[in-house]
């Protein structure tokens, strides 16, 4: 039932009855498998294409999107779905519904983020306990809240995992934003002081799908350009090989996630 607010935005509708699905729009199969890992880096997931035997189940054609293929890897035995993440939170979710879709109940992603704490490094592991939801599409999944908050079983998991592999990491929460340029100086310090130490453009969204239908996930989210200056940081990478070398690394690190939350 939806109830009428001042602001549209505030209008959550908690019928699950939908016009159209990815089901129907996408033509897809429940393929069975449980497991779905959604990468935002094209190369690494083409390394790991080249490097684990895999085949094409399904096809993503988002709006003004190139096409893109959804493989199911085998993953040292175990079949993982692999979609291509892309920005913002009205595609973030029809990925996630895509995986839903084709039967996954347990999915992590995998890619960068900004960083609002200059003394988080470019790579260095973020643990997401939450999101600001500054962006419009969660709010179509679940009903309006500042946050969205993670399970505390995933996130102590997820932090087990890490040590496990003696990768450092820091936790906090993250800003969720649809407005590329408008991460003004104001509105930095504001989510720094609810305890943000860094700002994406999905993670909210993608949350907010996972608890719609009752599926687990988790984000590997690593440090990019950083907003914790004077004037913007981009810091970018060495070299294109570290870059690839990087990405690939914590592509393998998502394949591994999504088996042990």
């Amino acid at each position: 039932m939806i109830i009428k607010q001042e602001y549209p935005i505030l209008e959550y509708d908690d019928s699950r009855h939908v016009k159209v699905s990815a089901k129907e729009l996408e033509k897809l199969t429940n393929l069975g498998i449980k497991y779905g890992v959604i990468d935002f880096c094209l190369e690494s997931r083409e390394e790991l294409v080249k490097n684990y035997p895999s085949k094409i189940v399904g096809t993503f054609k988002g709006c003004g999107v190139a096409p893109t293929n959804v493989y199911e890897i085998d993953f040292n035995g175990t079949r993982i779905l692999s979609h291509q993440g892309v920005i913002g939170s009205p595609l973030a979710a029809a990925v996630m519904e895509d995986l839903i879709a084709m039967g996954c109940d347990t999915i992590v992603a995998v890619g960068d983020c900004g960083v609002l704490d200059k003394t988080i490094k470019r790579a260095d592991i973020i643990v997401p306990t939450g999101a600001v939801r500054a962006e419009g599409t969660s709010y179509h999944y679940v009903a309006p809240s500042r946050t969205i908050q993670y399970s505390p079983e995933i996130i102590q998991k997820a932090c087990d995992f890490y040590t496990s592999k003696n990768i450092p990491f820091v936790k906090g929460l993250t800003w969720t934003t649809d407005a590329i340029y408008r991460e003004t100086e104001d509105a930095v310090k504001l989510r720094q002081q609810e305890g943000c130490i860094c700002v994406e453009m999905e993670n909210a969204t993608f949350g907010a799908v996972a608890q719609h239908y009752g599926v687990k996930f988790f984000q590997i989210l690593y440090g990019g350009d950083c907003l914790d200056t004077t004037t913007w940081d981009a810091r970018p990478w060495c070299s294109p090989e570290e870059r690839l070398k990087t990405k690939y690394e914590l592509s393998k690190l998502a394949m591994e996630m999504v088996l042990k939350i």
